[in-house]
């Protein structure tokens, strides 16, 4: 099985944590990285060949402009915005429709994960 690689960016060191937990404990997922300054996110992402990163979305659902950027350096890249109490969720990749959820539960999240690569 091909392991996915997966970068923590978001705002709440407490979610970076428990993502970390549950992700690390997912057959075919690997926590790759982890950054709280979006601004040092690029190079991570760059130096890590990650597939997915896991952001925090902010008020309304939206994705950070600077993190969407990074995609159209890295096509492969995907990005799962979370909202921090789980209620909304997007999923943003290049070759695939973007995707809203609602009440993302963690058996989603390892699934969305999977889906890649």
């Amino acid at each position: 099985m091909q392991t996915n690689r997966v970068i923590l960016a978001n705002e709440s060191r407490l979610l970076r944590g428990m993502l970390r937990r549950v992700i690390s404990r997912a057959p075919g997922l690997e926590v790759v990285g982890e950054a709280m300054d979006l601004a040092k996110l690029s190079s991570l992402v760059s130096q890590s060949k990650a597939q997915w990163v896991i952001v925090s979305i902010w008020p309304a659902g939206i994705v950070p402009n600077s993190v969407q950027s990074m995609m159209v350096e890295r096509s492969a890249l995907c990005i799962l915005g979370m909202a921090a109490d789980g209620s909304q969720a997007r999923v943003i990749c290049t070759d695939s429709p973007e995707e809203t959820l609602d009440e993302l539960s963690l058996d989603d999240l390892i699934a969305i994960l999977h889906r890649r690569r």
